[in-house]
């Protein structure tokens, strides 16, 4: 397993890195402004996509061994369709984004959306690889088009960005239809209207935890251009583009362990793995935190421009939530693949509780400093009630799901092992 994870993380890295390049394109060539209007861009996609996959998602992972993956695939990407039709016209009658962003905005989601089933269909029969290597194609090509139209063709403007996105989601989405059609093959509509009252119900349940999940992480994007403008929302998402980096070892864990759990019959055997991939995913995210929180202000001004000085302070604000964020991630996942959304629904309803709540009294002055603490408060909270409930459902104390120094020698002598292999 140890095998896989690294293969999975090994991707993810040449994912960031690539994430990374972009980020610094974007910053250096359209400036703090053009960045926060490409976060914006990406943050409303995402919204779209959290309402797309309240039919489909990642509980398609759950779906996918036991049903038909003809009609999972029918009713997924039907369900996106109307989705963004609907939201094309509530874009149209309030001013939530710029005007023109409303159809480059609503037809990359639904692309996005076509190539988040696809790639969900090949998770949930655990080609792993195959789904890694679609979303490395994607970065890649999103990367080579955007440095060519600014670069060669001298379009310094945030629609080389939009151009990039439809290059690279669109590829992704032939590549990734070609390689799910022969799980398509079986051509059978029996049972499609309770096969859509349980993805609605186990989706809507999962959906719901992720609908208050974005508002509490991502509701600060909002705010930050409404009371602080684009700029600073520029130079506060680099900041949370940078720590949230460092979830690329939790979402290697977390990409390997939701398949084998859904796949899985043994409870035991399930929260075990749980407990060790927790600890270790912590461990590993400690190490690579430090060496964020040690590089100077002067150094992130050289990387994006002088207009990034605040990327420093972002980072130690997020930071600790960031840790919290990560035992989220793992435990999050079990509870997802036993087909459990309800407790993350619950863990996300706290976090969303605290965010708007400390939002709302602190919108007068809001800006980089109230958003970051909110955000590490919110993760805290949510923290909180995963350990918890996971705790009392396999019957371990609290302080287990942290990492000893046991864990740790164990982790280098498993990195050496590999080495040497």
């Amino acid at each position: 397993m140890l095998k896989k994870i690294a293969s999975t993380f090994i991707i993810k890295v040449l994912i960031a890195t690539l994430n990374l390049a972009i980020v610094i394109v974007l910053s250096r060539y359209i400036g703090a402004s053009g960045k926060g209007e490409a976060s914006l861009i990406v943050t409303t996609i995402a919204m779209i996509l959290i309402f797309c996959n309240m039919i489909g998602g990642s509980s398609l992972v759950y779906f996918v061994p036991r049903y038909n993956t003809l009609l999972l695939f029918i009713i997924s990407n039907l369900w996106s369709i109307i989705i963004c039709g609907i939201s094309y016209f509530i874009f149209k009658i309030f001013a939530i984004i710029p005007a023109s962003f409303i159809v480059p905005v609503v037809l990359l989601s639904l692309i996005n959306s076509f190539l988040e089933t696809n790639l969900t269909i090949l998770l949930g029969k655990e080609k792993i690889n195959s789904s890694n290597y679609i979303a490395l194609l994607k970065t890649t090509i999103n990367f080579i088009i955007l440095w060519l139209l600014i670069k060669s063709y001298d379009q310094v403007n945030i629609d080389a960005y939009i151009y990039s996105l439809y290059a690279s989601m669109g590829l992704g989405l032939i590549v990734s239809t070609i390689l799910i059609l022969p799980y398509l093959k079986t051509v059978s509509f029996t049972g499609i209207k309770p096969l859509f009252y349980e993805l609605f119900k186990l989706g809507f349940l999962n959906q719901a935890g992720h609908v208050m999940n974005f508002i509490s992480f991502r509701f600060s994007y909002f705010l930050l251009v409404k009371y602080s403008g684009e700029s600073v929302l520029g130079v506060y998402s680099n900041g949370i583009s940078l720590t949230e980096s460092l979830l690329l070892i939790t979402n290697s864990f977390a990409t390997i362990l939701y398949p084998k759990i859904s796949n899985s019959k043994d409870a035991e055997a399930s929260q075990s793995m749980t407990l060790v991939m927790t600890k270790m995913s912590t461990l590993i995210c400690i190490l690579a935190l430090i060496p964020l929180l040690l590089l100077p202000s002067s150094f992130w001004t050289w990387l994006f421009g002088y207009e990034f000085a605040g990327v420093k302070q972002v980072i130690f604000l997020i930071a600790p939530g960031i840790l919290f964020y990560n035992i989220i991630l793992i435990i999050g996942h079990y509870f997802s693949g036993t087909g459990n959304y309800k407790m993350n629904t619950m863990a996300n309803f706290i976090g969303l509780i605290i965010t708007v709540t400390a939002s709302i009294l602190l919108i007068p002055t809001y800006g980089i400093l109230q958003a970051g603490i909110i955000s590490s408060c919110s993760y805290l909270g949510i923290a909180i009630f995963v350990m918890i409930s996971f705790a009392k459902e396999s019957k371990i104390k609290i302080h287990h799901l942290f990492p000893s120094l046991s864990d740790f020698k164990w982790l280098i002598k498993q990195a050496k092992g590999m080495l040497k292999q």
